[in-house]
């Protein structure tokens, strides 16, 4: 298998983890989050709550050109395992097929809205 036929039929997603100010991580997602590689997300975000034990996880998604029903049921279920492990996790930066489809589910403003359980606030800017 060519490396084009690879990610035609496994597309390419990259996670990237950055530190936050108080205990809090940015996780970065670009590329499509699809059935066959959503695995890798789910590991990003389950190992930020349960591992690193990040107060408050920023899951950036600005850069996801595509995500399907099993990436948004994982955002989903992180959110709900953040919050019954004393963290918070929402999205930021959708980009605009993301929001789109977020929108329709009436999951934008849901996932879009940090909880506060965590008693972590984003930096203030200068």
């Amino acid at each position: 298998m060519s490396p084009a036929d690879r990610f035609a039929v496994f597309p390419e997603l990259n996670v990237t983890v950055e530190p936050l100010p108080g205990q809090a991580l940015r996780v970065r997602v670009a590329g499509e989050v699809t059935m066959e590689n959503v695995g890798e997300l789910r590991c990003v975000l389950l190992r930020a709550i349960d591992d690193v034990r990040a107060r408050a996880v920023e899951v950036d998604l600005a850069l996801v050109t595509f995500i399907d029903s099993t990436g948004i049921g994982k955002l989903v279920s992180a959110r709900a395992h953040a919050g019954a492990n004393g963290s918070d996790l929402w999205i930021v930066n959708p980009s605009p097929g993301v929001r789109r489809v977020l929108s329709l589910l009436g999951l934008l403003e849901v996932l879009g809205t940090p909880t506060g359980t965590s008693g972590w606030a984003p930096p203030k800017s200068a």
